[in-house]
């Protein structure tokens, strides 16, 4: 099994005098573990995945070990040894604790300053230039875990604390002489920014749709299509004027044949799609008779 040091301290008067408990400091924690599972998904997506061991040490201050198994029996762990498959592991950890270092200053600069460049290097590094003709560039790695949502979001929560009067800072670390700080005042730049959401093509088809609910103000109707019930908006202003005049009667169980437009989008939230009927070809009323079968 490999693993890899990496510490945090909270510090502030409410950790030292104790109006803040060690563990409503839970949730920043998981929230950090989140952020190095992502880290590792962007990197090396096949293996298996890490796990972190968190220790309190003193008062606002816990080592993270991050583990990483290459099997539980012990003829997995030969193996990995005979093939130094242990040593690959463990610098794969370190590589993930440089990411998640290298990250935290580029998330910042990302909210301080708009980027006016990005040149991707051959050498798996790339060079990102800002309004302020200052550049920094990091590995690949960094740049996509920035720009993942789930890592973002991950790391927001981590910072969390700083939102509590009474803490000040976070320290991280694997080496003390080399140690990093996330101050109060640094905690809006970890604001997670809006998505785009991407517009796909949108689809059209002919259907049959029983009527839920009516919208007699220009609102979305309520349909059903046999399986699912959903809200959509009707642009056939024939179909709209002839309501309006009362000229269209509806009944609890009355289908509409239209042309459906399904418009979707890819959002951070996952799929959406928004309902448009754009032609209502005709309106079906509800069976209100018993049909006779004539042989």
């Amino acid at each position: 099994m490999a693993k890899y040091d990496f510490s945090i301290r909270y510090y502030g008067n409410a950790l030292e005098d104790g109006r803040i408990p060690i563990k409503d400091l839970a949730p920043s924690l998981l929230a950090l573990s989140e952020s190095f599972h992502e880290i590792q998904k962007i990197s090396n997506p096949n293996e298996p995945e890490l796990s972190l061991d968190i220790k309190a040490t003193s008062e606002g201050s816990f080592i993270v070990d991050l583990l990483l198994s290459n099997g539980k029996d012990l003829l997995n762990q030969a193996i990995s040894l005979l093939t130094n498959k242990e040593n690959e592991a463990v610098l794969n950890l370190a590589s993930y604790v440089s990411i998640f270092l290298a990250a935290i200053p580029l998330i910042k600069k990302l909210k301080s300053h708009k980027m006016t460049n990005q040149d991707e290097n051959k050498d798996g590094h790339t060079t990102l230039t800002f309004d302020d003709n200052s550049s920094i560039t990091v590995s690949n790695e960094v740049v996509e875990s920035c720009k993942s949502i789930t890592f973002r979001k991950s790391v927001r929560k981590f910072v969390q604390p700083l939102e509590n009067e009474g803490i000040e800072g976070i320290d991280y670390y694997h080496s003390k002489e080399e140690t990093y700080t996330i101050l109060k005042e640094d905690y809006s730049l970890f604001e997670v920014p809006q998505t785009k959401n991407k517009e796909l093509e949108p689809t059209i088809s002919e259907v049959y749709l029983q009527i839920i609910n009516v919208a007699f103000e220009h609102g979305k109707w309520k349909f059903s299509d046999g399986t699912n019930q959903f809200f959509a908006s009707i642009e056939d202003e024939e179909f709209i004027a002839a309501v309006e005049k009362n000229q269209q009667q509806f009944g609890s169980t009355d289908t509409l044949r239209v042309i459906l437009q399904n418009n979707q989008q890819l959002t951070s939230n996952g799929l959406k799609s928004e309902f448009v009927v754009t032609k209502v070809l005709e309106h079906l009323k509800g069976a209100q008779q018993i049909a006779l079968d004539l042989e």
